[in-house]
């Protein structure tokens, strides 16, 4: 049965890399599925999807970078949101994925940003430390909690040089077979179910903050609730449609009663 796998990350950590091991079984120089980016700039620059029987792959957009580059991390945000709110997706594996190193404030704030986004998924994260071996997340692991949670952790290495020796050449790759083999070990021994997650589109988010302020107002902020709720449910957001639900129905018996005394 094929596995539905996501990847959220910053720019240069190492996604492409994986996305492409994932559904190729190997990284090559050339013509690879998922854009491997070298340079300053990222050029993993919208959601890409491909997949085998075993898996589809969802390689993310490129984030953290500054407004300079080609992606801004809020354009890249907006981007992720309103994607797997239009597809409505099964996942089985979310991926959050960090180069090895010390872990930066914007480390921090990208892992909230990947929690928010996908909110409701919780139980299908996994956190992959890319150019590590499992000794190193050994050596860092209570960091690692400590910034990220007690989620489940991968090690991964999957080196791909630019020399033309052979021995080198074979190195690298013994390194990203065992590697792959570590990454698919783990991911089998999780055994995690598929999860459809209600993702906010942009648009959306902005409609949440403004139904908090027109709550507030008696009547009409009940009336807003309950129509919200029947727009989320037709737009295949249960959970959404029945928190509003749940508001509206509180807002009239609360107005009711105001209107009574």
């Amino acid at each position: 049965m094929r596995k539905y796998v996501t990847l959220f990350g910053c720019t240069g950590c190492g996604k492409s890399s994986i996305a492409n091991m994932l559904v190729q079984g190997d990284i090559y120089r050339n013509n690879n599925k998922f854009t491997i980016g070298h340079g300053a700039e990222g050029e993993t620059v919208r959601v890409r999807s491909y997949f085998t029987e075993k898996y589809q792959v969802f390689d993310m957009v490129g984030l953290g970078e500054p407004s300079s580059h080609l992606v801004s991390h809020k354009k890249a945000a907006k981007t992720v949101r309103n994607y797997f709110s239009d597809h409505q997706l099964l996942l089985n594996y979310i991926f959050y994925v960090q180069r090895k190193g010390r872990i930066s404030e914007e480390d921090v704030k990208m892992f909230k940003l990947f929690k928010e986004t996908f909110k409701g998924g919780e139980k299908n994260f996994i956190i992959i430390i890319t150019h590590s071996k499992p000794g190193w997340i050994t050596d860092n692991l209570e960091i690692i909690r400590k910034n990220f949670g007690n989620y489940p952790i991968i090690s991964v290495d999957f080196p791909l040089t630019d020399e033309d020796e052979d021995d080198i050449i074979a190195s690298d790759k013994r390194k990203r077979v065992q590697s792959l083999q570590r990454l698919e070990d783990g991911l089998s021994e999780l055994k995690y179910s598929a999860v459809e997650l209600e993702v906010l589109s942009s648009t959306q988010i902005i409609e949440k903050k403004v139904s908090k302020i027109v709550s507030i107002i008696p009547i009409a902020g009940s009336l807003y609730q309950l129509i919200a709720s029947g727009v989320y449910y037709k737009l295949g957001k249960p959970k959404h449609a029945k928190e509003r639900l749940i508001d509206g129905i509180i807002g009239v018996t609360l107005d009711v009663i105001i209107v009574s005394f």
